[in-house]
Protein backbone atom coordinates (compact mmCIF):
# COMPACT_ATOMS: atom_id res chain seq x y z
CA UNK A 1 0.00 0.00 0.00
CA UNK A 2 2.63 2.65 0.82
CA UNK A 3 4.66 1.88 -2.70
CA UNK A 4 1.10 2.57 -4.27
CA UNK A 5 0.17 5.54 -2.46
CA UNK A 6 3.64 7.26 -2.86
CA UNK A 7 3.97 6.06 -6.60
CA UNK A 8 0.71 7.28 -7.50
CA UNK A 9 -0.33 10.21 -5.78
CA UNK A 10 0.14 13.24 -8.16
CA UNK A 11 -1.88 10.89 -10.65
CA UNK A 12 -4.53 10.93 -8.10
CA UNK A 13 -4.50 14.49 -7.11
CA UNK A 14 -4.52 14.83 -11.31
CA UNK A 15 -7.58 12.86 -11.69
CA UNK A 16 -9.09 14.49 -8.93
CA UNK A 17 -8.56 17.88 -10.22
CA UNK A 18 -10.12 17.20 -13.71
CA UNK A 19 -12.75 15.48 -13.10
CA UNK A 20 -14.09 18.12 -10.49
CA UNK A 21 -13.12 20.71 -13.23
CA UNK A 22 -15.32 19.22 -15.80
CA UNK A 23 -18.03 19.26 -12.74
CA UNK A 24 -17.80 23.24 -12.47
CA UNK A 25 -17.50 23.87 -16.37
CA UNK A 26 -20.99 21.64 -16.93
CA UNK A 27 -22.17 23.82 -13.83
CA UNK A 28 -20.96 26.91 -15.68
CA UNK A 29 -21.60 26.09 -19.09
CA UNK A 30 -24.62 22.87 -19.30
CA UNK A 31 -24.16 19.46 -20.50
CA UNK A 32 -21.32 19.51 -23.13
CA UNK A 33 -21.69 18.37 -26.91
CA UNK A 34 -19.36 15.85 -28.13
CA UNK A 35 -16.69 18.19 -29.56
CA UNK A 36 -16.25 20.39 -25.79
CA UNK A 37 -15.77 16.21 -24.21
CA UNK A 38 -13.25 16.01 -26.82
CA UNK A 39 -11.23 19.81 -26.41
CA UNK A 40 -11.66 18.79 -22.63
CA UNK A 41 -9.37 15.65 -22.68
CA UNK A 42 -7.71 16.91 -25.65
CA UNK A 43 -6.58 20.12 -23.02
CA UNK A 44 -5.86 17.64 -20.17
CA UNK A 45 -3.56 15.50 -21.54
CA UNK A 46 -1.94 18.32 -23.76
CA UNK A 47 -0.65 19.97 -20.73
CA UNK A 48 1.57 16.53 -19.74
CA UNK A 49 2.26 16.86 -23.57
CA UNK A 50 3.75 19.76 -23.53
CA UNK A 51 5.56 19.44 -20.05
CA UNK A 52 7.00 16.43 -20.37
CA UNK A 53 8.37 17.29 -23.67
CA UNK A 54 9.80 20.58 -22.22
CA UNK A 55 11.08 18.90 -19.69
CA UNK A 56 12.70 15.96 -21.09
CA UNK A 57 14.60 18.38 -23.43
CA UNK A 58 12.47 16.59 -26.00
CA UNK A 59 11.92 13.59 -24.64
CA UNK A 60 15.68 12.25 -24.98
CA UNK A 61 16.24 12.58 -21.23
CA UNK A 62 14.38 9.91 -18.41
CA UNK A 63 12.23 12.42 -15.63
CA UNK A 64 14.09 12.20 -12.43
CA UNK A 65 12.35 10.84 -9.86
CA UNK A 66 12.62 11.66 -5.55
CA UNK A 67 12.97 9.19 -2.70
CA UNK A 68 9.26 7.96 -1.91
CA UNK A 69 9.85 9.94 1.42
CA UNK A 70 9.84 13.64 -0.25
CA UNK A 71 7.29 12.49 -2.39
CA UNK A 72 5.09 11.42 0.17
CA UNK A 73 5.24 14.69 2.50
CA UNK A 74 5.31 16.83 -1.15
CA UNK A 75 2.31 15.11 -2.45
CA UNK A 76 0.14 14.80 0.80
CA UNK A 77 -0.26 18.73 -0.07
CA UNK A 78 -2.17 17.62 -2.97
CA UNK A 79 -5.52 19.52 -1.44
CA UNK A 80 -3.38 22.67 -1.92
CA UNK A 81 -2.39 22.21 -5.60
CA UNK A 82 -6.06 20.96 -6.26
CA UNK A 83 -7.92 23.75 -4.95
CA UNK A 84 -6.07 26.34 -6.40
CA UNK A 85 -5.78 24.36 -10.21
CA UNK A 86 -9.74 24.05 -9.57
CA UNK A 87 -10.18 27.75 -8.68
CA UNK A 88 -7.71 28.67 -12.20
CA UNK A 89 -9.94 26.32 -14.03
CA UNK A 90 -13.18 27.83 -12.19
CA UNK A 91 -12.14 31.59 -13.26
CA UNK A 92 -11.37 30.18 -16.75
CA UNK A 93 -14.69 28.69 -16.95
CA UNK A 94 -16.02 31.92 -15.62
CA UNK A 95 -13.96 34.37 -18.44
CA UNK A 96 -14.24 32.31 -21.38
CA UNK A 97 -18.08 31.61 -22.09
CA UNK A 98 -17.58 29.72 -25.47
CA UNK A 99 -16.30 26.44 -26.62
CA UNK A 100 -12.89 27.42 -25.87
CA UNK A 101 -13.67 27.28 -21.96
CA UNK A 102 -13.70 23.68 -22.62
CA UNK A 103 -10.20 23.72 -23.42
CA UNK A 104 -8.10 26.04 -21.74
CA UNK A 105 -10.06 25.27 -17.62
CA UNK A 106 -8.53 21.36 -18.03
CA UNK A 107 -5.28 22.49 -19.73
CA UNK A 108 -4.35 25.85 -18.07
CA UNK A 109 -5.63 23.78 -14.49
CA UNK A 110 -3.68 21.17 -15.01
CA UNK A 111 -0.57 23.11 -15.98
CA UNK A 112 -1.25 25.18 -12.41
CA UNK A 113 -1.66 21.70 -10.72
CA UNK A 114 1.39 20.32 -12.07
CA UNK A 115 3.48 23.91 -11.26
CA UNK A 116 2.37 23.43 -7.50
CA UNK A 117 2.85 19.64 -7.44
CA UNK A 118 6.30 20.50 -8.01
CA UNK A 119 6.31 22.93 -5.48
CA UNK A 120 5.21 20.86 -3.20
CA UNK A 121 7.83 18.26 -3.43
CA UNK A 122 10.73 21.26 -3.53
CA UNK A 123 8.83 22.25 0.07
CA UNK A 124 9.10 18.65 1.15
CA UNK A 125 12.89 18.64 0.05
CA UNK A 126 13.37 21.66 1.52
CA UNK A 127 12.06 20.36 4.95
CA UNK A 128 13.77 16.91 4.69
CA UNK A 129 16.78 18.48 4.21
CA UNK A 130 16.48 20.80 7.07
CA UNK A 131 15.71 17.61 8.90
CA UNK A 132 19.20 16.30 8.01
CA UNK A 133 17.61 13.86 5.73
CA UNK A 134 21.06 12.39 4.14
CA UNK A 135 18.63 11.14 1.30
CA UNK A 136 16.35 14.76 0.35
CA UNK A 137 18.93 15.38 -2.90
CA UNK A 138 18.95 12.16 -4.55
CA UNK A 139 16.90 11.92 -7.50
CA UNK A 140 16.74 9.00 -9.40
CA UNK A 141 17.63 9.82 -13.36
Amino acid sequence: MRSTIGRESTTFGFSILVTAAFGVLQTLHGTPVMAEIFLYATGAVLSFTLLEGLLSRGFLHPMPQHHTGIQAMGTSLNILSVGLALAIALLIGTLVTNMAAWFFAPFIGSIVYLVLESAEIALAEHILRARGDAQADEVTP
